[in-house]
């Protein structure tokens, strides 16, 4: 048998029995605990001239598996197979050469080798120029061209690419806008394991945009992308869990996902540990981990937990009764167009517990809740519309 059939079938060999391991990386070290070099037998057939034992190479140290992250071995190790026509390599070279920061010089030579690889077939490659055409990356901005190469590879059922060419149709980015088109290269995108195409996906049933509106099947593609990690998703999923959408109420798995999302800082998963805390729901009740979360999602920018801790410091629940605070968690919601923030802020003025707000400017945060079907914030605009205006005591002057 030929050399280089020995060392495929030697390499074939050591990948399956990686595989059966239970294990994707290129050594057998535990998770997260990285070694100084790739697997040594790796090494031996990469440094024999196989191909594909050198791409596995550079990517062990291009993304740290198995060796500590150097991007000089990485491409030296890309270059080797690169050089002798390796699709996949060529492809994985020029993408890291085009990902290397302030590298301009890279961005030429990256953009060769994957054109080079784009030449062999390569469908990474294809996905990676219509990304280049996007951004107008060592090429001329081409929105036309990056869909043509996108779709090249979504023909291929390449993932990304699906995702990216669904994106493209929904926004009418080089193609005329056509939701209808778009759904199902989501659809298939989400099929292939794309995650984020798996939680829009999700969305799009619980919505009911573009196909029968269905719960259960949000919950079936939030749980998709929740189990890989996604932490939007298993915010939704925590979420349906506690209100029952789709799926029977669970307080304890609706913490479980809770949590997940939360521990990787996503705003909604805060949100929900801090509602599930507040009242006790899977969880113990506990004022002050609730307090914890919700700030956690309010620096996040999530606007209900800004009206919500508003609503804590103005009723002292669980913290200090703090009036300042509360307009101050409040008005965050409000210019974000909250519109029960916008209530809470104006309102505010009428009740006198605001030392700051003018009567102009609680008519104007009642005027804006109210333009968003805010019942109560319309009632208390129009009563306070309709009150004399406060007198200004008249100046005096010295005798």
């Amino acid at each position: 048998m030929h050399t280089r059939g020995i060392l495929l079938l030697t390499l074939v060999s050591l990948l399956a029995s990686l595989a059966s391991l239970g294990c994707n990386r290129i050594d057998n070290r535990p998770n997260g605990a990285p070694g100084p070099d790739p697997n040594l037998e790796l090494l031996g057939l990469a440094e024999a001239g196989d191909a594909e034992s050198q791409r596995l190479v550079g990517r062990a140290y291009a993304r740290g598996e198995g060796a500590q992250v150097d991007r000089d071995k990485a491409r030296e190790w890309y270059t080797r197979a690169a050089e002798q026509g390796h699709a996949a390599s060529q492809s994985a070279l020029g993408q890291l050469l085009v990902s290397a920061e302030g590298a301009e010089s890279g961005l030429a030579e990256g953009l060769g080798w994957i054109q080079r690889a784009a030449e062999q077939g390569d469908v990474s490659a294809w996905f990676r120029l219509g990304e280049l055409y996007r951004e107008g990356r060592g090429v001329e901005a081409d929105l036309v061209q990056s869909v043509r190469w996108w779709r090249k590879a979504a023909d291929a059922e390449y993932a990304d690419a699906e995702y990216a060419l669904a994106l493209a149709y929904e926004q009418g980015l080089g193609v005329e806008q056509d939701d209808t088109a778009a759904l199902p290269l989501f659809r298939r995108a989400a099929e292939h394991g794309h995650v984020v195409a798996q939680h829009r996906l999700a969305g799009l049933y619980r919505e009911g945009r573009g196909l029968s509106q269905s719960s259960s099947q949000a919950v079936r593609w939030y749980r998709h992308a929740a189990e890989s990690g996604y932490a939007p998703s298993q915010a939704q999923l925590g979420f349906m869990y506690a209100t029952g959408d789709g799926v029977a109420p669970k307080y304890q798995e609706a913490a479980k996902w809770s949590q997940l999302a939360a521990g990787q800082g996503d705003p909604d998963g805060c949100n929900n540990l801090a509602v599930l805390y507040l009242k006790g729901f899977g969880l113990a009740q506990d004022f002050q981990q609730a307090l914890v979360w919700y700030e956690r999602a309010a620096e996040g920018g999530h606007v209900s937990a800004q009206n919500m801790l508003g609503n804590l410091f103005y009723a002292g629940q669980g913290v200090s009764k703090n009036l300042a605070r509360a307009e101050g968690w409040w008005r965050q919601a409000a210019e974000h167009g909250y519109a029960p923030a916008q209530y809470n802020l104006g309102g505010m003025y009428s009740r006198e517990f605001s030392a700051t707000l003018t009567r102009d400017e609680a008519l104007d945060w009642l005027g804006r809740a109210a333009a968003q079907g805010h019942d109560r914030a319309a009632k208390e605009f129009a009563e306070l519309a309709a009150a004399p205006q406060p007198s200004v005591p008249a100046a005096t002057t010295g005798g």
